[in-house]
C-alpha cells in the first residue's frame, strides 16, 4: 500500500457550452473551482492536488488562492484527455480526476476512492457512483447514468435512461448516478491518450464510454450520495440550498473557508 500514490487532477476550462465561465462562478465567496480544490486538500490522502486547465483566468484565480495549477493544450476533446496531459508532471501510480464542477464533493467520499485503489492497484479505472434519488434523473441530460454489473463493473453509459421508466423496481437497479470523480492507473492514461474516440463517447460526450468501447473494465466505487455538480445555470440555486441546509455540506463549507 505505501508503493501506492494517488495525486488529484481537477480539469476546468472557461467553454462550457452548457454553462460558459461556470469555474470562476462565485459561491459562497469562492469560485467552484476553488471549492473543488479545497475538497480535495480536505481529504488528505493525495500526494498532489493540482488544477489543469488551458485559460489564463482559471490560472491566476487558483493561484491567487495559492493552488497549483499546470497549464494545459486547448484542443483536448474531454476532460480525461486533459487530465493524461497533465499527469505527465507528477511522479505519482494513480490519478483521481475531480471534475471542476463536482463542488459538492464529501472529502470522506474521496476517501473511499483512494482506498479502493490501494485495494486493488493493478486495475486500469474506477468511477464514482451513487444511487438515483428521484425517477426524473433518468431522462435528465446533466446526470450521466451507468449499468452496473452485480461485480461492480460498470458496462454501460447514457444520459437518457427514460425507455424504462416504471419498468425498472425500487431504486431503479441497476441503474446509478454516475459521477464526475474517475481514477486511473498512471500508466493507462498514456494508453487513453492513444485510444481513438469512439461512437457513443462523441454522440453522448461522456468520456467513460470511451473507456467502455475499448473494451477495459471500469470499477464503479459507491458515494455516500450523488451530489449535484453545476453544469446549468438552473442547477446553481439547487447546490446553494445544499451548502446551506444540508449538515454534512454545511460542516465541509466551514472547514474549507477556515483554511
Amino acid at each position: 500500500m505505501s508503493s501506492v500514490q494517488v495525486a488529484a487532477i481537477i480539469p476546468a476550462r472557461m467553454a462550457s457550452s452548457r454553462f460558459p465561465g461556470k469555474p470562476l462562478l462565485n459561491v459562497q465567496g469562492l469560485p467552484m473551482v476553488e471549492h473543488v480544490r479545497r475538497r480535495a486538500l480536505l481529504c488528505g490522502r493525495f500526494s498532489d492536488v493540482v488544477v489543469a486547465t488551458c485559460d489564463r483566468e482559471i490560472e491566476e484565480a487558483v493561484r491567487g488562492y495559492g493552488g497549483k495549477v499546470v497549464m494545459t493544450s486547448p484542443k483536448h476533446p474531454a476532460a480525461t484527455d486533459r487530465v493524461a496531459e497533465a499527469a505527465r508532471q507528477f511522479n505519482c501510480t494513480h490519478v483521481v480526476n475531480i471534475q471542476g464542477d463536482e463542488i459538492l464533493v464529501l472529502p470522506r467520499d474521496l476517501e473511499r476512492m483512494v482506498r479502493a485503489i490501494e485495494e486493488n492497484p493493478s486495475a486500469p479505472a474506477w468511477n464514482a457512483v451513487a444511487p438515483l434519488e428521484e425517477g426524473k434523473e433518468l431522462e435528465d441530460p446533466s446526470v450521466v447514468k451507468c449499468v452496473i454489473s452485480s461485480g461492480g463493473k460498470i458496462f454501460f453509459c447514457s444520459r437518457n435512461f427514460s425507455a424504462l421508466g416504471e419498468k425498472l423496481g425500487p431504486g431503479w437497479e441497476p441503474v446509478r448516478r454516475i459521477l464526475g470523480i474517475l481514477a486511473y492507473r498512471r500508466d493507462f492514461l498514456d494508453r487513453y491518450l492513444t485510444l481513438p474516440r469512439t461512437p457513443l463517447e462523441t454522440a453522448e460526450s461522456i468520456d467513460q464510454s470511451r473507456i467502455l468501447e475499448h473494451d477495459i473494465p471500469l470499477l464503479g466505487i459507491p458515494f455516500t450520495r450523488g451530489y449535484l455538480g453545476i453544469n446549468e445555470p438552473r442547477e446553481v440555486a439547487v447546490v446553494q440550498g445544499y451548502l446551506r441546509d444540508d449538515p454534512h455540506q454545511q460542516a465541509v463549507l466551514q472547514e474549507m473557508l477556515a483554511r
